[in-house]
């Protein structure tokens, strides 16, 4: 029979991994490591306090980096016919406003724009 185990910093309670072993087996924990009984939310990078597991907090992106990073998505995966299919022009061009809005909001609020945010703003706003 096997069962699920987290590997723990012992000093700071971070899960540093997740392992499957068998019940019984002589398996050497690294030093400064413990094994508890993995049950949720154990997952690497949560924590343990001694008792309960504590799910890892994931920030969330900003919008205008996802924007930023990827840029408005020309194509999307169509589950059904599992293809690439093109997403409506009208949809594209809500993104690219959407985009050049949250740009020109950080340059109004005085923060300083990247090199690219600001050839993308100057590119959006020639395209309008």
């Amino acid at each position: 029979m096997t069962m699920e185990r987290a590997i723990i910093r012992t000093a700071t309670g971070l899960v540093e991994n997740i392992i499957i072993i068998g019940e019984g087996a002589d398996w050497p924990c690294p030093d400064g490591c413990e094994l508890v009984d993995a049950v949720p939310p154990a997952q690497a990078g949560a924590t343990w306090d001694g008792t309960n597991f504590i799910a890892p907090i994931i920030p969330e992106t900003p919008r205008l980096d996802i924007l930023m990073a990827a840029g408005p998505a020309t194509q999307v995966y169509d589950e059904e016919t599992e293809l690439l299919v093109a997403r409506p022009a009208s949809d594209i061009a809500a993104e690219k406003t959407e985009l050049l809005g949250l740009l020109q909001a950080k340059l109004a609020a005085s923060e300083d724009l990247t090199w690219d945010q600001m050839n993308k703003m100057l590119a959006l706003e020639r395209e309008s």
